[in-house]
């Protein structure tokens, strides 16, 4: 199989990121797979011998997208590939779909997620999910969007969760301080709603003062939250700890993770931290009920719904019975899910569906 794929993720360019990795991984699935994403300058990285990326530069977005398909057209005139995959299901989606079409090649979609979904990008999604012959989801929640909201077969779903290495040896670290350490790790974007859990421990704190809420992340909202800590004097409370790179060691120091988005795909902060020991408290998006079940693995409380997460915030302080069975319940859940292996497997029954399709 060749495999073409149109990607956002800049970072595969660096020959040493995971995403790279990743990517020289697929090597043992396929003959060939080349990827093209928006970057800098434009390039062209060998990863190994199977697996070339090619970064396009171009002023703005239009002409980006208009750089990427031109692209890819040379490379699909020049070589013979199977499937064309976009790790997005908007405008790069809608590329995707026009070289498909043009070059009789099997056209699959991944879908973590509908960020953004609104004008245009609904307008492309709607049109070129039901027409995709396989679309790849991360969770069972997104198949079922799927079908009810787009229209999409189940047969054209496959459904292959975002794999997270929980084969460590890292485990909680007692601290010699009283602090109670909520702790919560995501790009600081509306979508996150990282100040519903600003509002729950303004709550929080009248009642217990050793309590601690820590950001890690940035992003465009990151002023607009700084203020709302200044405004609630919070400052001693809520701490923003900014980009960090390698976040383990913070894992094993915290109490409990919090998730509060809107919307998400997966949660692979999620999965990595439970897997470490921390109880999870998540809003009921991305694997929340497949991994992380309610008053089994953590604590699912209802999008947006401040007061509900106050509580649970509250009785996990308060609660050791809860916080420990919680605790052992998240860490067995995510032991269930799948290796990398059988990611990859699946991952290449995803592309020769979509060849059959």
């Amino acid at each position: 199989m060749k495999i073409l794929g149109l990607g956002l993720d800049q970072t595969i360019l660096d020959k040493n990121s995971a995403l790279a990795q990743r990517a020289r991984e697929y090597s043992d699935l396929v003959e060939k797979y080349v990827v093209i994403v928006p970057a800098q300058s434009n390039q062209k990285v060998v990863l190994s011998d199977k697996v070339m990326v090619y970064g396009v530069k171009a002023s703005n977005k239009i002409f980006t997208l208009l750089a990427i398909c031109k692209l890819g057209r040379k490379i699909l005139k020049g070589d013979k590939f199977d499937v064309i995959t976009a790790q997005d299901q908007y405008f790069l989606a809608w590329v995707a779909y026009r070289l498909a079409r043009q070059f009789k090649n099997g056209l699959e979609i991944q879908v973590h997620g509908f960020e953004k979904f609104y004008g245009l990008r609904k307008i492309i999604a709607k049109f070129v999910l039901p027409r995709a012959n396989v679309v790849r989801v991360v969770s069972q929640r997104l198949k079922k969007q799927l079908i009810k909201d787009f229209s999409v077969k189940e047969n054209n779903i496959v459904v292959v969760p975002i794999y997270v290495d929980t084969s460590h040896n890292l485990s909680k670290i007692d601290r010699q301080d009283d602090k109670f350490i909520f702790m919560t790790a995501s790009r600081l974007v509306p979508v996150k709603n990282i100040g519903m859990q600003i509002d729950a421990m303004n709550k929080l704190s009248k009642e217990h003062d050793n309590v601690e809420l820590q950001i890690f992340g940035q992003g465009p909202v990151e002023g607009e939250l700084r203020a709302k800590v200044k405004l609630l004097k919070l400052e001693d409370k809520v701490i923003f700890k900014g980009w960090v790179d390698n976040l383990e060691k913070y894992y094993q120091q915290a109490d409990v993770f919090v998730l509060s988005s809107n919307a998400e795909g997966w949660g692979m902060v999620i999965v990595k931290a439970a897997s470490i020991g921390l109880p999870i408290i998540m809003t009921d998006v991305g694997c929340a009920g497949e991994v992380i079940k309610d008053q089994e693995s953590g604590l699912v409380v209802p999008v947006g719904d401040t007061e509900v997460l106050y509580q649970a915030m509250k009785n996990i302080i308060t609660d050791n019975d809860l916080r420990n069975k919680i605790t052992e319940g998240g860490r067995q859940a995510v032991q269930q899910l799948l290796n990398k292996d059988q990611t990859l497997d699946l991952y290449k029954q995803s592309w020769k569906q979509t060849i059959n399709e």
